[in-house]
């Protein structure tokens, strides 16, 4: 009897701990996704236009404020821009405070687009 209710009590800790982990853990991933959607567009708007590297820094540096709650700095951003369309690619981190161990989670959110006719 007195071994039925320690399993139960562990297997009680075990959901508890399960369910701590991905309340913590899977928002950074969803909003990475967010954010990965987030730069396709602003790639794919930049490619038809004449915006400076510089100006599409500051956009995804806005963007990630504003949908992530993430500061990134403008070395964390590459901006490759050529006849062919333009890239861009974030490297950003996120810390993540667990009870027993915090974590810092590292994110390369990455896109690129051609222009029609290249």
């Amino acid at each position: 009897m007195r071994m039925d209710k320690l399993r139960g009590l562990i297997l009680i800790l075990v959901i508890v701990g399960g369910v701590y982990y991905g309340w913590n853990m899977i928002p950074p991933y969803f909003n990475n996704s967010q954010f990965q959607d987030d730069l396709d567009d602003i790639v794919r708007k930049a490619t038809y236009t004449n915006i400076s590297e510089g100006d599409l820094k500051a956009v995804v540096i806005k963007k990630a404020a504003e949908s992530m709650d993430v500061k990134l700095q403008e070395d964390q951003i590459t901006v490759s821009r050529g006849g062919a369309g333009v890239a861009i690619t974030v490297k950003y981190r996120v810390h993540v405070n667990m009870i027993v161990h915090p974590v810092d989670l590292d994110f390369t959110a990455s896109s690129h687009n051609k222009a029609i006719g290249s």
